[in-house]
Parts: structure tokens; C-alpha cells; sequence
């Protein structure tokens, strides 16, 4: 399906979401606060998929069913080189959302970092698809 230009424009804001929770993950690490830096990453990468999945086809579905959001990345990419990495980086991302946000351990530099790279190398790719129609 062909996104119209509100799809485009939905698929921009997802964009600019994931750029600043981005920014604001890669800020927190720098810092040294592990924890924020970990969850905004998620949502870095929750939006990144959103801009995707939106740029491409047309809507997103939300909801809480974090597995089924990396699934729908996947077939949405599905012959895309970057579609098994971007699936897992998003897998990995949300499997960490629980323990990140709800447990009472504090997050390490060794657990944030990862997340962090996990977010930047699918906004990466959100900016390719959204905005350089890769």
C-alpha cells in the first residue's frame, strides 16, 4: 500500500519521536544514568518501528504486546536486508522494557550501552525509509 501524505506525515512525527528519545538515551549514557538511558532507548526504538511500519504501510498497531510489535517490524521489512537485525534489535529492546521501567534494579553501563546501540541502529534505519525513501 502507498502511504498518503497524512501516512507521511504520521510516519515523520514516529521519526522525530525515536530522534529525540534517541538523543536523550545517548545523553543519559554519557551522564552515567544507566536507567533512563535504557528506557528511552526503548522508546527510541518503539517509535523507530512505529515510523517504519507507518512510512511503509500505511498504520501501525499499538498495544502492549511488545513481541508482536517486533514481528510486525519484521514482516513489514520482510525482503529487506535489515529485516532480521531490525526484528531482533526491537526484540531485544522491548524484552528489557519490564526489568528497565518496573524492576527495582538500577541498569548497568554493560546493560544500557547495548540498548542504546539497539535504538540508534533502528532510527537509523527509520530515517533511511522515512525520510531518504530507502
Amino acid at each position: 500500500m502507498m502511504a498518503t501524505a497524512e501516512h507521511r506525515n504520521h510516519a515523520k512525527s514516529f521519526l522525530k519521536k525515536s530522534e529525540e528519545y534517541l538523543a536523550s538515551a545517548e545523553d543519559n549514557l554519557a551522564a552515567g544514568r544507566h536507567t533512563p538511558a535504557a528506557g528511552d532507548a526503548i522508546h527510541a526504538g518503539i517509535s523507530a518501528k512505529d515510523a517504519i511500519v507507518t512510512a511503509l504501510t500505511g498504520s501501525t498497531t499499538r498495544g502492549k504486546d511488545h513481541n508482536a510489535a517486533a514481528k510486525e517490524l519484521g514482516a513489514t521489512l520482510g525482503k529487506r536486508s535489515e529485516a532480521a537485525a531490525a526484528e531482533k534489535a526491537l526484540r531485544e529492546l522491548t524484552s528489557a522494557k519490564s526489568s528497565v521501567e518496573y524492576g527495582s534494579a538500577l541498569i548497568s553501563n554493560a546493560k544500557a550501552e547495548p540498548l542504546v546501540r539497539r535504538a540508534r541502529m533502528l532510527v537509523e534505519l527509520a530515517v533511511r525509509i522515512v525520510r531518504l525513501r530507502g
